[in-house]
């Protein structure tokens, strides 16, 4: 397994541990390093604090790359920022909401394969403000109050690609808001206040576990 990283404050996290218990090796490219784009069967692209649409010499490379392996069938996992790169591969707008939402926050998952085994109410870590519209021959699997496209997938599965972080781990949660709590200095009524975030560990067990779920349900389609 391949895993791509935009900033080192956002790492693998609980796809890690994921990955331990399954006894699948993988392997972490830094992309803001420029190191070069590769991919083993399964790639998972991960969040960043760039855009899709940022004039960024790897992030047009990233793009190029994920439009080229969806049409030869491969399977990719986006998160946050990986799933707009996904969405503007696919050829679909990507952009700024105008708000932000950080947190957190419920979901509600929509029917589809993947995610047919999990609650259909999920609270998930939150730390996004661009959008995208839905890709074509893609369905939305997740929204709430936010954001309306909060997911999408391929009707095989093999597409996948998240606004929120299921993979979030309490670590995980400390870096990012050591690297970026300048974040939540926003007038949006969808931003929770630090106090609440860091209350908020309390679903971070229910989180991942919802994550090992659909990892292994990607996996298998």
């Amino acid at each position: 397994m391949t895993i791509w990283q935009h900033v080192p404050f956002e790492n693998e996290a609980a796809i890690g541990e994921w990955a331990r218990m399954r006894g699948i090796s993988y392997r972490l490219i830094r992309c803001w390093e420029n190191e070069p784009l590769e991919a083993d069967d399964l790639l998972i692209v991960l969040g960043g604090s760039m855009s899709a649409y940022d004039d960024i010499g790897f992030i047009k490379n990233e793009i190029e790359f994920l439009r080229k392996r969806i049409e030869a069938g491969g399977k990719v996992f986006g998160i946050c920022l990986g799933a707009q790169l996904l969405a503007s591969a696919m050829g679909s707008r990507v952009y700024s909401s105008g708000t932000r939402e950080a947190g957190w926050r419920n979901i509600e998952l929509l029917p589809h394969p993947l995610t047919d085994s999990l609650d259909k109410t999920q609270c998930v870590f939150h730390w996004h403000g661009d959008t995208f519209d839905l890709p074509n021959d893609t369905l939305r699997i997740a929204r709430n109050d936010a954001f309306e496209n909060q997911a999408f997938a391929t009707a095989d599965g093999r597409i996948i690609a998240t606004q929120f972080h299921f993979e979030t781990t309490e670590e995980s949660m400390k870096k990012l808001f050591n690297a970026d709590s300048e974040y939540l200095c926003c007038d949006s009524v969808y931003v929770c206040d630090p106090k609440s975030i860091r209350q908020g560990v309390s679903n971070i067990a229910k989180s991942n576990q919802a994550l090992f779920t659909l990892l292994d349900a990607w996996v298998k389609s």
